[in-house]
Parts: C-alpha cells; structure tokens; sequence
C-alpha cells in the first residue's frame, strides 16, 4: 500500500505525515518514508516497490499532471485558510537567511517584524511579506494566486481526499479520514526533531491579528473566490490585534545565521 500526502507549504503537510506514520507504526507496519520527493524517476521508484511506503510532496514542486501520482493507493490533500497559510509561508521565509548564511538580509527582515509585532494595525502584512520575500530572492504576494490555481488542479485531475488543517487540529476528522486510509489514527503528534522547525503555531484563525483592513480588502478581491470554494468566509480581521511574540519573533529568531 502507498500512501501520499499532498499540499501547499505551511498547510499542515508535516503534521499529517507523522501522524500517518505513527498510525501505520502502530499497526506494526515498518513503512518507507519520503519527504517531499519532486523527480518523477523517485516517485516511479516508490509506488514499484512492494510493501508500505508513505510520502509527501508539495503542490507546486511536484505538478498534477505528474503521471505518477495516479499509482499511490491512496491520496490525501490536506488544504487550509489561504490567509493563515500565507503568514505561515511569511515566517518560514526567515529560513532561506539561514541557509543562505545572510545575517545581513536576516537583520533587516527582523527589523520589519519587529515593526509589525509592535504596530499590527499600521504595517501591512501584504507589504511585510513583499519585503521579506525580496531579501530572501523569492516572489512575492503573487504567487500564492498561482498556487492557489494549482491546488484547484490537483483536486480535478486526482479527486484526492480532500482535508482541512483546522479539522486536522480538532480532531474532527479523525474517523472519516482512518476510514479512508485504512488506519487507525491518533491525535496526538509529536514531530520529528528533523523537521521541528516546521511547527511554529499549531492553530488556526491567526490572520486575523496580522492582516490590516487595507490587506484583508487586496485579499478578498485577488483570492476570495478561492477562500470560498474552500468554505472559508470572508469574515473581518480583528479590531484590536495583538502579534504573539512567540509565534514571530521567538519562532524566526531559530533561523538566524548561525544560530544553533
């Protein structure tokens, strides 16, 4: 049986995958793990080998019309509110300093944090992340409309199992999805030390204190159409908002060059 999990970055993508695993661990089965494959020579190479394996891959590295998708046994999309998925892609930005080894770029992405944790309502997060993203030599805000055009496809080519983040973090969607998959799924998780850095909130509904009023107008006009083909409405942001430093600040300062 093979197993695959798809999604956007920083949609919960992760959090699935080691739950997936523990289940199938627990079940007794020893499963062949891969984690964001892309070449087709790789994905073919998995679903040929007898046995249980589980991968994940991310929509936009790997396109729906890859042949080898249709192989896997089973397909779940895990899919979540494009606006807490855009803030999470913000922070997980601060990465590509560390690995570039950049300190000098790191600083002053920290120092346009800074600005927005201290002032939420006066600094735009769509701005924010246009800055951050060029120091860091990646597109900004527009490509998450392209993204969200390939998430759209790989729901019409493949028909995958489609899942929530936010029913992921309740637990809501814990039968429905064991009875798709065949297992029995826990909803406890503890994510490998190799892939910590990934987590950062564990919630949902966090949009609301970083998107000002002029930044949840450019949202609902460029990507509400989207927002409501996933069910999510176009509720307002909060009016008085407060940035966890935790969930920001704490969370990049991991990133920094040369921090251990």
């Amino acid at each position: 049986m093979h197993y695959l999990i798809s999604g956007l970055a920083k949609s919960g993508t992760t959090r699935l995958f080691t739950q997936v695993e523990d289940a199938l661990k627990a079940r007794g089965e020893s499963p062949r793990t891969y984690f964001e494959p892309w070449e087709d020579s790789v994905l073919a190479a998995i679903t040929a080998e007898p046995g249980v394996s589980l991968t994940k891959i991310l929509i936009g590295q790997v396109a729906a019309a890859n042949p080898q998708l249709p192989a896997f046994d089973r397909h779940v999309l895990i899919y979540r509110d494009p606006r807490d998925q855009f803030l999470s892609t913000l922070l997980y930005l601060f990465y590509d300093f560390q690995e570039k080894g950049d300190g000098e770029a790191f600083a002053r992405a920290y120092a346009a944090l800074e600005k927005k944790v201290a002032d939420p309502e006066g600094v735009s997060a769509l701005e924010l992340y246009d800055e951050v993203a060029k120091l860091a030599g990646r597109p900004g805000r527009v490509v998450f409309s392209r993204l969200h055009e390939v998430q759209r496809a790989f729901v019409e080519t493949l028909a995958p199992f489609e899942l929530s983040y936010e029913a992921l973090i309740d637990g809501v969607a814990t039968g429905e999805l064991g009875a798709y998959l065949g297992l029995t799924l826990g909803n406890d998780v503890t994510v490998s030390s190799d892939y910590a850095r990934v987590s950062r909130s564990k919630s949902y509904g966090e949009w609301k204190h970083w998107l000002t009023a002029s930044d949840q107008e450019w949202v609902n006009a460029h990507w509400g159409q989207h927002l409501r083909d996933l069910g999510y409405s176009l509720e307002p942001v909060q009016e008085k908002p407060v940035i966890s430093e935790r969930t920001s600040l704490e969370y990049v300062s991991q990133f920094r060059p040369g921090a251990a």
